[in-house]
């Protein structure tokens, strides 16, 4: 039985939203083990929290694969949503705490970095039609 691109939709804003919720638990754990544990600094522990976003990330590419490929700008939208959780968080907190070398350091390079794959991400959507692979 096959499923309307409308059910897809919906189905996958829902799942979409679990992951934004979870993705969001594991770096407000990085964000409470920076702060208490590591004094404000980033040592192996918050490092191991940002590995658990990252298999999160990949997990949750692997388990939406399907509707992420499929369904116009839904690779990109789940792109965004990991790029606000993961680098906009990070940039938030070192910009509240003012972190040593914020500006000049480690975090410029992760942002400016991922800030440029989105931008290139988002004109390639834009331009193969979100990546859309389906018929409809």
């Amino acid at each position: 039985m096959s499923v309307s691109p409308g059910g897809r939709r919906s189905r996958l804003f829902s799942r979409m939203v679990i992951y934004a919720l979870v993705l969001a638990a594991v770096m407000a754990a990085f964000h409470i083990v920076v702060a208490v544990v590591g004094a404000g600094i980033i040592d192996q522990w918050s490092v191991l929290a940002l590995v658990a976003a990252a298999v999160v990330i990949i997990l949750g590419a692997l388990m939406f694969r399907r509707e992420l490929t499929t369904l116009p700008f839904a690779f990109f939208v789940f792109h965004v949503i990991s790029y606000v959780l993961v680098a906009g968080s990070v940039a938030v907190h070192a910009f509240v705490a003012n972190w040593a070398g914020t500006w000049g350091g480690g975090l410029v390079w992760m942002v400016g970095l991922w800030s440029v794959g989105l931008l290139v991400h988002a004109f390639a959507s834009i331009s193969h039609g979100g990546f859309a692979d389906a018929d409809a």
